[in-house]
């Protein structure tokens, strides 16, 4: 399957079963409000639709060059797209926690070490405002991990691109679908 062919039949999984408009605006993680809400891992539940997501993950990353040893992100958003892509490709996956362990080894990392030598995607399933994409790029490089790529499965704006560049990370931004996919509002 090529990778505009995934994408759309992906857009189209996500209109059908994560989308939702309504009139009285959604409050959002992010803190903004929107009339359109799309919720990834409804759309993404069903084994077949999270194979779907997984290889449009994986054919955006490939079609873009990055090379990968271990994808993962803040759990829940990254986590079941990242196991999925792990398994299609034979590469790794990770959670970062959104705070240490109180207990046993204290980590913040689940999942593989991710460590000095590691190639790393830090993968979100939405990004607004990409607050917890920067947040989980922090916690990656801090292991010595060198990031490859930012990868999210939805763009909801702009914001993230603006603010990668503003606070000059190169870090490519893969996005297998935007806002302007779905033809919604950006945030």
């Amino acid at each position: 399957m090529n990778t505009t062919t995934a994408r759309e039949q992906l857009r189209d999984v996500v209109l059908a079963r994560g989308y939702e408009r309504r009139e009285q605006a959604f409050a959002l993680s992010s803190g903004g409000t929107s009339h359109d809400y799309v919720d990834l891992r409804r759309a993404v539940g069903r084994g077949p639709d999270l194979e779907l997501a997984a290889r449009s993950v994986a054919a955006s990353l490939a079609a873009a060059g990055i090379e990968f040893d271990a994808i993962g992100g803040m759990t829940m958003g990254a986590d079941p797209v990242a196991h999925a892509v792990a398994m299609l490709t034979g590469s790794s996956w990770y959670s970062v926690r959104k705070a240490e362990k109180e207990h046993g080894t204290g980590r913040r990392i689940e999942g593989v070490e991710v460590a000095a030598g590691t190639k790393a995607v830090v993968f979100e399933d939405t990004v607004s405002t990409g607050r917890s994409l920067l947040e989980a790029l922090c916690v990656v490089e801090s292991t010595g991990a060198r990031v490859v790529a930012l990868c999210t499965m939805l763009d909801r704006g702009e914001g993230l691109a603006a603010k990668l560049e503003e606070r000059g990370i190169d870090v490519p931004f893969v996005r297998v679908l935007t806002y302007r996919d779905l033809g919604i509002e950006p945030l």
